[in-house]
């Protein structure tokens, strides 16, 4: 019994003392943007067209805080097709990317970092295309969130 009650205290000790408290990358992934009733952004990657797979990663930020880079990757055919066709000197992209940032402070307040768009050709070619939290925005409208630069490309960027 004594020692029921040692390990007891011990992980109430560790409890209070933040072990047990959820990684970054969980409350980001249960952030809702649009609010307590909206979904999560999970939720919301999950209704989004065309994703074909997520790659979550964390990193030490500044002043306590964590960085949480969450990768989609999109199924170009579905969405390219959406798109005006290639040009002279463009190529189509084989894959394309949202890399969506996020911070999450010590206190578990998830915030918009930054996001931005990737694609890239068989060739080598790719391009990065600045995206504002309107991406976030799109993802609650269950809309398309990568632009049309993201799919047509430079020929030798």
């Amino acid at each position: 019994m004594p020692g029921r009650m040692l390990w007891l205290a011990l992980a109430m000790a560790a409890f209070l003392a933040g072990c047990f408290a959820p990684r970054a990358e969980t409350l980001a992934r249960g952030w809702r943007p649009d609010g307590p009733a909206g979904l999560t952004l999970s939720q919301l990657l999950a209704l989004s067209p065309g994703i074909k797979a997520t790659t979550w990663e964390s990193f030490a930020g500044p002043a306590g805080a964590t960085d949480v880079r969450l990768t989609a990757e999109y199924g170009v055919g579905r969405l390219a097709s959406a798109c005006p066709g290639l040009t002279a000197g463009q190529e189509a992209a084989a894959r394309a990317f949202l890399v969506l940032g996020l911070t999450v402070t010590p206190a578990g307040q998830v915030d918009f970092a930054y996001a931005e768009a990737r694609g890239y050709a068989a060739s080598g070619a790719w391009r990065s295309t600045p995206l504002d939290i309107g991406v976030v925005a799109d993802l609650v409208a269950k809309a398309a969130v990568l632009p049309c630069a993201a799919f047509t490309l430079p020929k030798g960027s």
